[in-house]
């Protein structure tokens, strides 16, 4: 895609807004210690099937903004907190009605010093740096950087169940996984062998939820196949829908399909490109923008409403307001919430916009693929010569260090090996070349299915997104697998964790192309 190809300017990093700062995370930590108080008593009502959908609702949607997100604000906490003094109560009640206890009463739990320490946010945080110093002082780092892993797999396991649950699927048995994951963080009382136990267990859950998502994706919207996409944009009034939920793509087309206006995806929802019921919306003009990593630039240039679908990992703090909108649970200042599917203040907005005046033309490309026939390009490869090893290469990463370590990775990698790449290309007879650009799932699905090989795979994860360390750790517990991972920004994936990662699950990092294929190319 040479359209991002030469785009250099990433805002997440240079702007410094893709870490967590400590008022940040020290909110994180108070809101944590209430869902491991929610998961406890949720497990218990769990065997009596008796916890509601409200409830289900709150600790997946808590689950899913309280870790690595640069939009988690004081708002955030403050509203979460109003909630839990709603549910917690009702949790433990139920509770205690179901297993005929009275040892605390769920009122109680209103007038006791936990929830008095956060009737502020600067006692919250407080709080919070307390809480950070005990662990300090009495769960070792090892241990903490596991929590934070599982917490993270949380996270994945959470918006992949909510997702899941736009299409009416409730998948309960992950939910009980996720409860059990929860309750099992922060515990004083774990070994590292037994928390790598849960994250490997949670992490393949999350890889069959994803696998569940894209089979109902594919029954709803057709079976993916290589698409052309543009990048032209045309003179009407438009919207901007952001994320990677396109069963809220298909809301909003569905809304806005008696308008004039016209709809642009960015970043993760340009996957939806790739399935044919979307070509049948003659307001889906094309991608707009250069990805998550430029936000700021996009979402300030785009002339029109911006729709933030669900979980979208956005920082938005230095945009303008009046034309975000977002369909989230917790909403951020300066942005609009749609409920119940009604866009008519989007469509008001995009009407007052100013819009595309004159538009421009850009390059098309096409993006995507289809499962079959690329398991089939696969093994006729294969059956050409007799391989040795298998390299896969992930998701583009939009930097010149990346594009330059992976052109002198593929250029030195023995003609003995079979490389098969999701982003750059190159002129060789051993390479098999798939352009799905954010589709991280085709990535999952090729890797999961040439696992069951007996040739040793080296599978390089470029691209960091929500659900690479569940990916990371799934395809590492195979045993002819090595997993590398590059550098992602610090809200995902911190250097602390990584060392954790590359100690405990057999995951490296990159190098240097000369270094690392010396390495692959001892067949």
């Amino acid at each position: 895609m040479s359209s991002n190809e030469n785009l250099q300017y990433n805002s997440c990093v240079s702007r410094g807004i893709c870490s967590v700062n400590p008022r940040t995370s020290a909110l994180q930590n108070v809101l944590w210690l209430y869902l491991h108080m929610c998961a406890k008593y949720c497990l218990k009502l769990y065997e009596k099937q008796a916890i509601r959908s409200e409830i289900r609702l709150f600790i997946l949607n808590t689950v899913a903004i309280s870790v690595s997100n640069p939009q988690f604000t004081e708002s955030c906490f403050m509203e979460s907190m109003s909630k839990l003094r709603k549910i917690l109560p009702d949790i433990i009640n139920e509770h205690n009605k179901l297993f005929k206890t009275n040892d605390f009463k769920g009122e109680n739990i209103l007038e006791s010093e936990i929830f008095h320490k956060c009737e502020s946010i600067v006692n919250a945080i407080k709080f919070g740096e307390y809480i950070f110093r005990s662990f300090a002082e009495n769960i070792p780092a090892k241990i903490r950087d596991l929590f934070k892993i599982m917490m993270i797999i949380a996270k994945s396991v959470s918006i992949n169940l909510l997702d899941l649950e736009s299409y009416d699927i409730m998948e309960d048995e992950a939910f009980l996984s996720l409860l059990k994951l929860i309750n099992s963080i922060n515990s004083e009382n774990c070994s590292i062998d037994n928390l790598k136990e849960i994250i490997y267990f949670n992490a393949e859950y999350n890889t069959k939820l994803m696998d569940i998502l894209n089979l109902e994706q594919e029954k709803r919207y057709g079976k993916q196949k290589i698409s052309k996409i543009s990048y032209t944009t045309t003179p009407s009034k438009a919207v901007l829908v952001v994320g990677s939920n396109i069963r809220e793509l298909e809301d909003v087309l569905e809304a806005l399909k008696e308008t004039d206006i016209d709809v642009y995806t960015h970043d993760d929802m340009m996957v939806a490109h790739t399935f044919p019921k979307f070509s049948e919306y003659k307001s889906l003009k094309g991608q707009f923008g250069h990805g998550v990593e430029n936000c700021l630039i996009d979402f300030a240039t785009f002339p029109g409403p911006i729709i933030l679908t669900k979980h979208s990992l956005h920082n938005i703090e230095n945009l303008y307001r009046g034309r975000l909108f977002t369909t989230d649970m917790n909403f951020y200042k300066g942005v609009i919430q749609i409920e119940n599917n009604d866009y008519s203040q989007v469509i008001k907005s995009a009407n007052e916009a100013k819009g595309f005046k004159t538009g421009k033309i850009c390059e098309t490309v096409f993006v995507g693929y289809d499962y079959e026939k690329s398991i089939k390009l696969i093994e006729e490869k294969l059956n050409e010569k007799d391989y040795k090893k298998i390299v896969i290469i992930g998701l583009k990463d939009y930097t010149n260090e990346k594009k330059n370590y992976f052109e002198k990775l593929i250029k030195y990698l023995s003609d003995e090996i079979l490389i098969i790449s999701f982003s750059y290309n190159a002129d060789k007879k051993n390479i098999i070349c798939f352009n799905t650009c954010f589709d991280s799932y085709a990535v999952v699905r090729i890797t999961q299915y040439l696992s069951d090989k007996n040739l040793p795979l080296e599978i390089f994860l470029p691209k960091c997104g929500r659900n690479t360390i569940t990916e990371m750790i799934h395809f590492a517990k195979f045993k002819n697998n090595t997993v590398y991972i590059g550098e992602c920004e610090p809200i995902l994936i911190n250097p602390s964790l990584i060392n954790t990662l590359t100690d405990n699950f057999n995951i490296r990092t990159i190098e240097n192309a000369k270094k690392d294929s010396e390495n692959i190319n001892k067949l």
